[in-house]
């Protein structure tokens, strides 16, 4: 998958953001997204239900604008400059809130059985997302060196593509219900696989130009 190339979920490094950042938004919102759906069905069974669900799906839209961001910026800022203003640091920091809002609604919930899969794929995805928080920070290059905090990045775009193409594919393949939202996730999964590899390439070719106009000097 090219979310191992250097800039996996991570552009420029980190703006600071002296107001309330959209990180902080993006995990207001999981959560008045889980409370409001769990309050819509009287905080029953299937209110629970709903509301993991619901937070489910809109951190897979986060991760969706985490993993195209910093490719948009690069190919298109300069025809639209407003693109300029994307911070890929703060979306993917709001995926880690928004996720850990989803891991949460699973786990204190008094409905819902923890079977051991469920339990082990909370503590995998806890693990990753901690991991990918802290890869985020500015000290983690400087400790861990910038490649392994790219290649750290890289995996956990990884796991959690898989995550979402995987499981989109079996409720599409699986005796469930049709849901247009399986379906859309499966094409947005494969548009972000080609929007990173257009990037790749535009920046691939770019650096051969450069190279081949260094050279003869």
């Amino acid at each position: 998958m090219v979310a191992l190339d250097n800039s996996a979920l991570i552009g420029r490094a980190p703006r600071n953001h002296p107001h309330f950042p959209p990180a902080a938004w993006i995990a207001v919102a999981a959560a008045v997204i889980v409370l409001g759906s769990q309050a819509l069905r009287g905080f029953s069974e299937n209110g629970f239900r709903l509301g993991s669900e619901n937070a489910w799906r809109f951190t897979f839209f986060v991760f969706f604008a985490a993993l195209i961001a910093g490719p948009v910026k690069r190919l298109f800022a300069r025809f639209v400059p407003a693109l300029e203003r994307l911070d890929s640091c703060q979306i993917a920091w709001g995926f880690c809130a928004s996720y850990g809002v989803f891991l949460a609604s699973l786990v204190v919930q008094p409905v819902m059985p923890l079977t051991p899969g469920l339990m082990m794929f909370v503590v995998m995805s806890t693990m990753v997302i901690v991991v990918m928080a802290l890869s985020l920070l500015k000290p983690a290059g400087r400790v861990l060196g910038e490649r392994a905090r790219q290649a750290l990045l890289g995996v956990a775009a990884i796991y959690f593509w898989l995550c979402y193409s995987s499981i989109a594919l079996a409720h599409i393949s699986g005796p469930h219900r049709p849901d247009m939202f399986y379906n859309i996730s499966v094409s947005l999964m494969v548009v972000a696989l080609l929007v990173r590899y257009a990037d790749h390439f535009v920046r691939h070719l770019h650096t051969r130009r450069h190279d081949m106009v260094v050279a003869p000097q």
